[in-house]
């Protein structure tokens, strides 16, 4: 794909997006479990895999509520998919200590996924998370020339559902936007 047409391709998933936000009223919703942010690609306006990335932030993780959050998106017909994973009272290995729901969604025949997370403020991965998307989104607004690359190497390293070799978006980012890195090969090289 040339990287014009990944750019519309980035816009149009963005836009296709923002509409299941709006159907599904996700955000709403969770809005009742705490403070919401937009993360990950949508947020940058970097889209290249059909998957839509939420943050929920409270004082107070509650399993109580998380199921009740649960319910309502299974009642509302909406979703494909509605699975809960509680990380709370189960922590994994290199998990956040919270609760995490995978939302799947059909828009136009394809399947669009949620990663949403319910954590505290004080939680490693909130920082992380939070910290790292606030620098990318300046550091692209400084650059934005840069989003091209990022979404050439998305592209080169898609496997169909996700990236190749273990590659997070979180790793491009920080590779192109911290590194200094413009080109797939350098990447390619990078990541060895």
């Amino acid at each position: 794909m040339e990287t014009d047409d990944l750019i519309k391709n980035s816009e149009n998933l963005c836009a296709t997006a923002n509409g299941i936000l709006k159907d599904t009223k996700a955000v709403e919703v969770f809005s009742q479990l705490g403070k919401v942010e937009i993360i990950g690609s949508l947020r940058l306006k970097l889209m290249y895999r059909l998957d839509i990335d939420l943050l929920v932030i409270s004082e107070e993780i509650k399993k109580d509520k998380a199921l009740e959050i649960t319910k309502q998106f299974l009642d509302s017909g909406l979703f494909r998919t509605v699975a809960l994973a509680d990380y709370q009272t189960f922590p994994g290995h290199d998990m956040p200590l919270g609760f995490y729901w995978e939302l799947v969604v059909i828009r136009d025949g394809k399947e669009w996924k949620f990663d949403v997370w319910y954590l505290k403020p004080d939680e490693r991965y909130t920082h992380l998370v939070s910290d790292s998307i606030k620098k990318f989104e300046s550091l692209l607004a400084q650059h934005p020339e840069k989003a091209k690359i990022i979404l050439e190497i998305k592209h080169a390293y898609f496997d169909g559902v996700k990236y190749k070799n273990g590659v997070k978006s979180f790793d491009i980012y920080t590779a192109v936007l911290e590194k200094g890195v413009n080109s797939v090969e350098k990447f390619s090289r990078q990541i060895q």
